[in-house]
């Protein structure tokens, strides 16, 4: 009788996990086809004149969520690459009397806000309308991206609570050297390449000579970069720009006074303006959402985040998944409608395997006889210059870095910080280097010297391929590799980078591949692969779990984050730079 009662109880519970099960799965698919519902939205009718606003306080992603758990949000900001199409469209769409961009601390990297400057200064020229930048303040980092932007404009209006702390340009790099030694922690770092200066953060209290060096060439190549534009909508030099900014901060009285700003916004708000509407920019988006039907389709691929390796299982989701990565490129060439591919990359490297698996596929396209533009956005360096050198053309912002030709490897040895805990290790192995691998030992000289060998045998992987890429000899590749960062401004000069300019002269760049008009209409299209259900699920399941084993990894801190990545491999990755 017993065991009728725990078998009924059982087959109860079974069958509750089976419609658990189900309900589960019926609640993914649901939330994946909300997802697509809202993620295109339902579209309003647009007034018959209006202003378009542009928040840009929050930043600007250079691509949206991939889980539809994440993706179920009614007010998705949009990409960096669909605004600036959006802009490029209200150029010529007469009901659009004007463009308001309204700045924050949240807003943006030298590059992203050199594109948007340049597509609402395209916006001004073509359609004769005004532009109004809005700023609480300009102050910190962010300030240089926002005040960049706000030079774009026709007025730039500032709170009369705010203050102008446009204070120029630092490049600060961690050094952690002394305290790794002072807890017991040997850092063994071998590299190739003078100026390639990540392991410095591990190994020095300070810069060497060629990373001083190369950290004053990029801060100076950078500042020009940012002064011009001021010092073109002001009508000064950039001397003359750059002596104002050496007196800052200043109040908003002052700021007005120096031709900094052009209105103060009262402490009570702007006035509303009768008869005048305003439309946010992802219902003006929803609205004009649509290509001709003439359009020539080309493949967008947005390569961002460290490059993983090969082997990682499943990723991040902020980073790069080879794999994932090489079948969107896969996918794009094999298909016929896609006539060419633009890929993205914002990326400061990673791993040599998970490079060289990417740079792979991307060089099947000239095989395909499929033109792939690479457009570089804050960051393409080493492992990001690696995956983006065999590309036909190689598009790069002035205030872009990249270069960083060089590989390191690298190994954190624990075994001082055991002695001062008082914890001792006991190994029995066999083979002469089992132990290579050991965080309580350092390497030999033997070992030392046999890793060095292999990340030797890496850097001439990495100049032959560059070569290959570039038309360019070893040699040519050696004089300016190195591991030394260069500015997109400084690459066009070295021959590492095309010509300068962002996502628009990209599409410049395509329709000349192609062969069609100036102005002849393109729809750039998703080249990821449709999922599988499987495919579908996993990701929904992964991305619901924030204490997935992989997601784990980045509540670390961000030094020890820094060195669960570092352990024990090969990298082409780009010192740890922080534009304040």
């Amino acid at each position: 009788m017993l065991a009728r009662i725990f078998g009924f109880i059982w087959m109860i519970f079974r069958f509750g996990l089976i419609g658990i099960g189900v309900i589960t799965l019926a609640f993914i698919l649901l939330v994946a086809g909300l997802a697509e519902h809202f993620k295109h939205g339902e579209i309003h009718k647009m007034p018959d004149h209006y202003v378009l606003n542009i928040n840009l306080t929050q930043g600007i992603p250079d691509k949206q969520n991939e889980s539809p758990f994440e993706s179920l949000q009614f007010n998705q900001t949009p990409t960096l690459v669909n605004t600036l199409l959006a802009i490029d469209n209200a150029a010529h769409n007469p009901q659009v009397e004007g463009v308001q961009v309204k700045l924050g601390g949240g807003c943006c990297s030298l590059t992203t806000a050199e594109e948007l400057h340049n597509a609402l200064m395209r916006y001004r020229k073509i359609s004769f309308m005004p532009v109004t930048a809005i700023a609480d303040s300009f102050d910190g980092a962010p300030g240089l991206g926002s005040y960049d932007i706000a030079t774009a404009a026709n007025k730039i209006e500032m709170s009369a609570a705010g203050d102008f702390s446009v204070t120029g340009l630092s490049l600060e790099t961690p050094f952690a050297g002394a305290l790794l030694t002072q807890i017991g922690v040997s850092a063994q770092f071998p590299k190739m390449g003078a100026y390639k200066s990540y392991p410095e953060t591990f190994t020095r209290t300070g810069p060497s000579d060629a990373n001083s060096l190369m950290l004053n060439s990029l801060a100076d190549s950078l500042y020009t970069s940012f002064l011009a534009p001021v010092a073109e909508r002001m009508k000064q030099t950039p001397a003359q720009i750059s002596a104002l900014i050496d007196a800052a901060p200043y109040t908003p009285a002052d700021a007005k006074a120096k031709g900094l700003i052009d209105e103060i916004i009262p402490l009570t708000g702007l006035p509303e303006q009768a008869g005048i509407k305003h439309v946010k920019l992802a219902d003006y988006i929803k609205a004009e959402d649509h290509a001709p039907v003439d359009a020539t389709k080309i493949g967008l691929i947005i390569a961002s985040g460290d490059i993983e390796a090969p082997s990682a299982n499943g990723g991040s989701g902020d980073n790069i998944e080879p794999a994932k990565l090489a079948a969107e490129l896969a996918h794009a060439i094999k298909d016929k409608s896609i006539k060419a591919i633009i890929l993205r990359v914002d990326s400061p490297g990673g791993t040599v395997t998970g490079s060289a698996v990417i740079g792979a596929e991307l060089a099947k396209a000239a095989d395909a006889h499929k033109p792939v533009i690479v457009s570089m956005g804050g960051l393409a360096a080493s492992g990001g210059y690696w995956i983006s050198s065999h590309g036909a053309k190689i598009v790069a912002d002035p205030a872009t870095l990249t270069g960083s030709i060089g590989v390191f490897a690298g190994k954190f040895s624990y075994g001082g910080l055991l002695q001062k805990l008082n914890v001792s290790l006991d190994a029995v192995s066999r083979g002469a280097n089992a132990g290579l691998d050991d965080p309580a030992t350092t390497w030999t000289p033997a070992q030392m010297a046999a890793v060095q060998t292999m990340i030797e045998g890496n850097y001439q992987q990495f100049v032959g391929w560059v070569a290959a890429g570039r038309h360019m000899t070893p040699a040519q590749i050696e004089a300016i590799a190195q591991g030394r960062v260069w500015t997109g401004a400084q690459a066009v000069q070295n021959g590492l980078v095309d010509q300068l300019g962002g996502y628009n002269t990209s599409f410049a760049v395509v329709r000349q591949a192609l062969g069609l008009k100036p102005n002849a209409p393109i729809d750039l299209v998703n080249a990821e692969p449709e999922p599988s259900l499987h495919e579908i699920l996993a990701k929904a399941l992964s991305k619901a779990n924030p204490l997935s084993n992989v997601r784990a990894a980045a509540l670390l801190p961000a030094p020890l984050q820094m060195l669960m990545k570092l352990q024990n491999q090969q990298r082409l990755e780009m010192l740890p730079i922080e534009i304040r």
